[in-house]
């Protein structure tokens, strides 16, 4: 389309034998800023080289605003497209403004530089980049984050269309993160800069991005806006890990939560009800559900982290409404989930009328393990709850542990 300012066309790169790069389509349109994304080694990298010029395709075709990038001679290519690597290093000690006059390499003269035109344009990219105060330092001497504004500086001061950036943030903390992709998305709103970068976290990635290219193991497997990639089923298998994604409703985009990796690839067919609230089932519920036991939780009063986690998870749950007693339907409903699992734990849930009816339940079970995480100072029903944990405690089908380590190992007993 004439509107796509980079076209892949069944893009194919190889490292020796190995085929990295395996048949990639991509479109990235003028002015739109796009974020690579995916696992290690999935190829992300090796396709901004393919796009750079970096390294030779096995098969395929690159067009850059139409023309094949075979026909484009690195000088031209320079004047189109900046590149900031994760890391620039230089063994002389370049001061800031030498670093930065480099960007205007692609519009030397054999006779001459406009050397007006020129220092005009690398005090720009200085101070849009906020390093003019640097440009008489050594470049050597800057931190991390002051070093990528200033190879950032460089890369416009090729006034280039497209801005290039693999891993550019991936070394720098927080702080330096948000300061260079805050200023990558200026220039893309209010200079009309293509940005195309690699990124690993995900959460910036939608936050700053209009669009989304997910790849694995060399292909493509989805890309779209945020909203559209960002999705649980998604996002789990390729990254092989649990996590939770969400709306963040103060930054108006997708929030990625992770939980855990997946340690085993298959269904333990054990059913798990967990007694819990106030948090103190999120950790032992996360771990087992990543390990693909099969979960029920209850019963929860609405609003409790427990049940929201349960809720995000897709795990059974009996929910009901706080300041209330357990309805009938709602007991019969736990009593269920109760009689289908294979464990029961009893977490250090905090027990008053309200949850009382949760330990009642169990209190007559003889056919089924029960785990009691030890608690202390949890008794709040003028010590009925103790009484019954002292009686459980009595019986052969009941492990009383005293730390989350003893009750996964009791689990995995």
């Amino acid at each position: 389309m004439d509107d796509n300012i980079i076209e892949i066309r069944n893009m194919k790169i190889k490292y020796g034998d190995f085929e990295v790069v395996k048949g990639v389509d991509i479109n990235i349109k003028k002015g739109e800023f796009v974020s690579i994304i995916g696992p290690n080694g999935s190829g992300k990298s090796t396709i901004l080289k393919g796009i750079n010029k970096n390294i030779d395709l096995s098969s395929g075709e690159v067009f850059i605003k139409g023309k094949n990038l075979n026909s484009i001679s690195f000088k031209d290519k320079a004047k189109i497209i900046g590149f900031v690597p994760q890391e620039f290093n230089v063994t002389f000690d370049f001061t800031v403004y030498d670093i930065v006059s480099m960007g205007r390499n692609p519009y030397a003269k054999r006779f001459g530089k406009n050397e007006n035109k020129d220092k005009l344009i690398i005090e720009d990219a200085l101070k849009k980049t906020n390093t003019f105060k640097y440009k008489d330092k050594n470049f050597n001497n800057l931190s991390g984050g002051e070093k990528q504004r200033v190879v950032t500086a460089r890369a416009l001061a090729q006034e280039p269309e497209i801005l290039i950036l693999d891993e550019a943030t991936s070394n720098l903390d927080i702080h330096h993160q948000l300061d260079i992709l805050e200023l990558l998305h200026w220039l893309n709103r209010e200079e009309g800069l293509t940005v195309v970068s690699v990124m690993h976290d995900l959460n910036m990635a939608s936050r700053f991005s209009d669009k989304l290219i997910l790849l694995d193991k060399g292909f493509v497997v989805v890309e779209g806006s945020p909203e559209e990639v960002l999705k649980e089923d998604i996002i789990k298998k390729v990254y092989n890990m649990e996590m939770i994604i969400r709306d963040n409703k103060i930054l108006s985009a997708k929030e990625i939560v992770p939980l855990r990796v997946r340690k085993s690839h298959e269904d333990k067919n054990i059913k798990v009800h967990i007694i819990c609230g106030g948090g103190t089932g999120e950790y032992i519920i996360q771990k087992l559900y990543s390990e693909r036991y099969h979960i029920s939780a209850g019963i929860l009063n609405e609003g409790d982290t427990d049940l929201e986690l349960c809720k995000n998870l897709g795990i059974n749950f009996v929910e009901e409404h706080p300041f209330s007693t357990f309805s009938v339907e709602n007991i019969a409903k736990c009593k269920e989930y109760i009689n289908e699992s294979n464990v029961i734990i009893i977490t250090d849930v905090a027990i008053g009328w309200g949850n009382f009816e949760n330990i009642k339940m169990i209190k007559d079970i003889t056919n089924k393990h029960i785990i009691i995480l030890h608690s202390k100072d949890r008794d709040f029903v003028n010590g009925e709850y103790e009484n019954i944990i002292n009686d459980l405690k009595t019986l052969e089908n009941v492990s009383y542990v005293m730390n989350l380590k003893e009750l996964f190992e009791r689990i995995d007993k």
